[in-house]
């Protein structure tokens, strides 16, 4: 094992990145330049070995995951995110027939929107 430097980080950032094809190691999407798109070193925090390159924002959600899903309960975070996928890919569309009562839909959100900014110019009229 060979510890970076500070200086060493970016560097080894590029090179990895350009193994990666400049393509993010988590999503696959295309590497940018500002955030939450930028290239960042990834690492675990627990051994400190470095991983790959990642997005700032995929870096950012990994280790919310990674750092949180203890606090929640999942024990291994390995079988937690390997069932993530599967389960999300299988509800791309509604399969129970069923909607959360606190669930808006977009005419719902919208008519009370409308709803509110009546009642807002309404009040503004009698408070001139």
């Amino acid at each position: 094992m060979k510890r970076l430097t500070a200086t060493q980080v970016k560097l080894i950032r590029v090179k990895l990145a350009a193994e990666q094809g400049n393509r993010c190691a988590l999503c696959g999407g295309q590497l940018g330049l500002k955030a939450p798109l930028d290239p960042v070193l990834d690492h675990d925090h627990k051994t400190g070995a470095v991983r790959g390159v990642l997005h700032r924002g995929c870096n950012s959600l990994l280790g919310k995951v990674e750092n949180n899903g203890p606090r929640y309960g999942v024990r291994d975070i390995l079988a937690f995110c390997g069932g993530l996928s599967n389960y999300l890919r299988k509800h791309m569309t509604n399969i129970t027939g069923y909607l959360h009562p606190t669930h808006k839909t977009e005419d719902e959100k919208r008519l009370l929107r409308n709803l509110r900014a009546r009642k807002s110019r309404a009040k503004k009229k009698e408070n001139p």
